[in-house]
This record gives structure tokens, sequence and C-alpha cells, in this order.
């Protein structure tokens, strides 16, 4: 095949290698949102937009050229197009790689960071996961046709990863830098610290986001028994996600500490007052049409001088709900 020939079977695939990208993008993005349940937390894993790129036919032509095999470049060469995914943490790598190897194509791991760190545990390099997917049947996507045996190069990294490979990339391929010998062995020797200070703070963000997680997990467990309770009480349906919600939780995060939803259960039993209760104001407030009022009225009914000094939002709500329970605000407030 012809320079000229190559040219133009590869500028006509440009659409179908667009097309390719944007639904491996939609797949990863519906599948995070499944997962979470929430599409709003799915578009805040990826701390970059995912977005496909599609290569330049010169860049194209010059990998053609330089490739020792050249039977057929428009099937070897397999980073036409390509995605990457940019995370947070090193775990969420592992997530996206998951719903790659589960897609509806082929896809081989050409590149795992976990293994290169296992298997040169005393060098410090720029790791990431590469994955190539390739279509197995004729597909469509917003109109284009995707064919059968179409390739996309994915790659999954942190955004840590991402900021040292664009320094090393820079580095490296910057052509108006001319670095002497010397100068050049120090950008390498700094980048493998950067590198290795980069492994120790992945380290770092995954205990904080073990943390994190463990606190909001037992935090939404006490939610969502709110609701739970609310629903069965009123025969309503209404989610534990709410604003307020979050809010009061977070306020009286070291108080709930101490409780479980299994608490929070012998609690209503023990004091069956909330149902006359959201049953008399839900309709005057939005504040008694939150399903954390039972969580309130438990943290109230147990700690009700301390409430009060850490309340986030208007005192009213507070002073008139503290009225309703029958506890006198004088001294309190």
């Amino acid at each position: 095949m012809t320079e000229n020939e190559l040219t133009a079977a590869f500028e006509a695939r440009k659409p179908a290698l667009k097309a390719l990208g944007g639904w491996i993008v939609d797949v990863v993005k519906a599948d995070l949102i499944k997962e979470f349940g929430n599409p709003k937390k799915a578009e805040l894993f990826f701390q970059i937009p995912p977005k496909a790129r599609v290569k330049e036919t010169d860049s194209f032509l010059e990998k053609a050229l330089i490739r020792k095999r050249k039977d057929d470049p428009l099937r070897e060469i397999t980073d036409q197009v390509g995605v990457r995914f940019v995370v947070l943490l090193l775990e969420n790598i592992d997530r996206v790689g998951s719903i790659i190897k589960a897609g509806r194509w082929t896809c081989s791991h050409d590149r795992d960071h976990e293994a290169e760190r296992l298997a040169k545990p005393h060098y410090f390099a720029y790791q990431s996961d590469h994955y190539v997917i390739t279509t197995t049947e004729d597909s469509e996507w917003e109109g284009v046709i995707i064919p059968a045996g179409l390739s996309c190069e994915v790659q999954i990294r942190t955004i840590l990863q991402h900021a040292y490979a664009e320094m090393a990339h820079a580095s490296d391929y910057k052509p108006s830098i001319q670095l002497r010998e010397q100068d050049r062995k120090k950008v390498k020797r700094s980048l493998a610290k950067g590198c290795a200070l980069i492994e120790t703070t992945d380290d770092v963000f995954k205990e904080i986001n073990t943390r994190l997680r463990e606190y909001s997990e037992s935090i939404d467990a006490l939610l969502a028994k709110s609701a739970e309770i609310y629903n069965r009480l009123t025969g309503l349906s209404v989610s534990y996600e709410t604003r307020l919600g979050s809010l009061i939780g977070d306020t009286y995060r070291e108080l709930l500490k101490e409780y479980t939803p299994q608490k929070l259960e012998e609690w209503v039993i023990n004091y069956p007052w909330p149902e006359k209760m959201i049953a008399a104001k839900r309709g005057e407030s939005v504040f008694y049409r939150d399903p954390v009022i039972i969580l309130l009225g438990m943290l109230v009914t147990a700690h009700e001088t301390e409430i009060p000094k850490s309340w986030p939002v208007d005192s009213r709500y507070l002073e008139a709900f503290y009225s309703f329970l029958g506890i006198s605000p004088d001294g309190i407030f």
C-alpha cells in the first residue's frame, strides 16, 4: 500500500475511530453510574473528563514508517484512537480495568502498573495500566458504524501518574531544550525521585480514603436506617441522600460513632412520638419532610445540651423541635 493509499484509508476510518472511543467512554460511564447509583458520583470519579483522541494523520504515517512490520499498518497500529481515564486513587484504576475487561469486546492487558511495581520493587518510573480493545462485531454509536476488528488503546492512570507522565514526556521530547548529558542524567534522577514520591503519596491517599470511607459508610448506614423508618411510619418513599441529612450527619459525626442502625431502630420502639410529630409537622416545613429528623430525634434525647452548640442551620428549627419534644430551650440556646 502506497503512502497516498494509506493516508486515504486512515482518513476514511477516522469517524469510526472517533465513534469507537466515544462508545468506550459511554460504556465505562454507564457501568459506573450503575455501580454508584448516582450520575454525579460517576462524573466526579474522573479527575479529567475522558474523551476519545484520534491520532493525527502524519503521526500515524510516521509510526507506520518506523515499524519493523509493514504488512498492514491499519491493523498492526493499535493506538489509532486512544482513551485516557484519569482517576484519583490506585484502587480506582482496577475498578475501571474491571469494566474494560467485562466489555462487549476483546481486550489485552498490555501494561499492568501493579505487576510492574512487584517485578521491579527498587525501580521507580512512569506506571499506568494500558489495554488494547478490539471490537468483535459491527456496532453503531451516534449513527456511525464501528466495524468489527477496530482497535483502541485505553490508558488508566491516577492524577499523580498523569502529572508525572506529562513532565517525563516534556523532558524527553521537547526539541527546543538541548541538555548536556550530565544535566539530562540529573533530570532523569529527579524524575525517578518524583515517581517514588508519587507512590508514597498514593499510599497516603489510600489510607485517607479508607478512613473517610469507613466513616462515610457508618453515617450513611444511619441515614439510610432513618429513611427506612421514616418510610415505614409515613408510607412514603423518601431518599436518605439529602443535603440536610449529610450536613447533620457530618456535624455530629463524633456523637454518632456510638450509634448503630440497630440502636436507632430500638430507640424508635422506646420513643413512639416521631410518627405523631411527622404527621403533624411535615406539611408545615421541609425540615420535617427530611428523614434525618428520625436520627436527630435520637441525638436530641441523648444529648439535648450538646446538640445546639454545633447546630449547622437556623436555630429556630431546632428550638421548635425541642419545644415539640417538651424540652425547654431555656439555658440551652
